[in-house]
Parts: C-alpha cells; sequence; structure tokens
C-alpha cells in the first residue's frame, strides 16, 4: 500500500484547520497555505465532510471549520478515509486470500509489521502534528 498525495492533502488540510479553531477559512486559503491544488481541494473537504470532520459554510465569511476534536482524529482515520484499509501487503488485505496463508514463511513479518505500523497511526493524531509543525 502507497499512501497517496490525496491523503497526504487531506491530512495537510486538517492541520490547517486544526492550527485555527473555530474559523472559517475559505478553501483557496487552505490550498495556498498547505501547497495543495486548489482544483483537487472541493474533493478532500468533500470526504473530510462524510465524516463530521468538517464544515462548510457558502458565501462571504464562509469557508470551512474543523467540526471535531483533533485530539480524536488519528492519522490512521485519515488513510482509511482516503485509502481504504491499510494493507501493507497485498497478504494482510481482507480482499485477498492466500493459498498458503499458515504455511507462507512471511506471514508472522507481515502480520508483525501490519501491527507496528498501524499502531503508530493509530497512536498519532492531528493535534499531534499541529505540535509538532514549527
Amino acid at each position: 500500500m502507497e499512501i497517496t498525495k490525496k491523503t497526504e492533502y487531506a491530512v495537510s488540510a486538517l492541520v490547517e484547520l486544526a492550527s485555527n479553531p473555530g474559523e472559517y477559512i475559505s478553501s483557496k486559503t487552505i490550498a495556498a497555505r498547505q501547497e495543495i491544488p486548489a482544483n483537487f481541494l472541493p474533493q478532500i473537504i468533500a470526504l473530510l465532510g462524510t465524516t463530521g470532520w468538517v464544515v462548510g459554510v457558502r458565501g462571504p465569511g464562509g469557508g470551512v471549520r474543523l467540526e471535531a476534536d483533533p485530539n480524536t482524529i488519528t492519522i490512521k482515520d485519515v488513510i482509511e478515509l482516503i485509502e481504504g484499509p491499510i494493507a501493507i501487503s497485498k497478504c494482510m488485505s481482507h480482499e485477498f486470500s492466500c493459498v498458503r496463508e499458515g504455511r507462507c514463511p512471511m506471514q508472522a513479518v507481515w502480520e508483525e509489521a501490519q501491527a507496528a505500523f498501524v499502531s503508530v497511526l493509530q497512536h498519532r493524531t492531528i493535534a499531534d502534528l499541529v505540535a509538532d509543525t514549527p
């Protein structure tokens, strides 16, 4: 699995919104500050809105605002929203059934690596990223 730019942009947009709590920020401003292609951002905002993480208001003074507590949005949550279930190997995907399951010499390695990867993503939040941003 590869983390796409779309996911990176979603995280960046959430960091921008979390850095400005309670404020409505225009998509154009978010795009400029976070170096996200302006034509791509509405798709991302729409996805973030489906979870209730953000709300938007149209018109003068409108924009997008973070609605959820950034301490509750994990990087894992964002990745799974954009990319779907995390699987570091095709073998770890729930959509894949391996004929060698239970006999594969790599199975234990993939399971351990998957657990470690998911653990890191599950324990880092948008609030953590805001705190770590200079």
